[in-house]
């Protein structure tokens, strides 16, 4: 029976040991994974940022010619033309209907401010009459 169970433990032990030799392999491959990974993503990312660059010079370049193009520069001259036509025509027909424009509104909200201004300056340089009004005699 001492037979058995040293075969028995024998069994076991080289078992474990198959089994410990199992894990170092398995936490070596999961080393050599990782460091692939790391590989690879460094890689990728190197080529995204070449290529990033690239399609940016790209655009650039295309920008300059774009700019430099005649079509261009007439499309905008025509924008620039519909435009002022389209300001003169909305601006016609405001004044037909007798409503004020953007401009005649900011110059008039300019105006307002300026008299509220020189306003707060008689207030505050008009001695008060003791009515609790604030210096305006009515």
């Amino acid at each position: 029976m001492a037979e058995q169970t040293s075969l028995v433990q024998e069994g076991i032990e080289r078992f474990r040991g198959v089994v410990g030799a199992l894990e170092s392999e398995a936490n070596r491959v999961q080393r050599d994974i990782l460091a692939r990974r790391r590989r690879i993503e460094k890689q990728l990312g190197k080529r995204f940022d070449a290529g990033r660059k690239d399609f940016e010079r790209r655009a650039r370049s295309l920008r300059g010619e774009l700019r430099k193009s005649a079509t261009l520069r007439w499309l905008e001259g025509l924008s620039r033309d519909a435009a002022q036509q389209l300001e003169e025509g909305v601006g016609g027909l405001l004044g037909r209907l007798q409503i004020a424009s953007k401009s005649d509104v900011q110059r008039v909200d300019r105006k307002l401010a300026q008299l509220q201004r020189k306003l707060k300056e008689l207030e505050r340089s008009r001695p008060t009459n003791g009515s609790g009004e604030g210096g305006i005699d009515i």
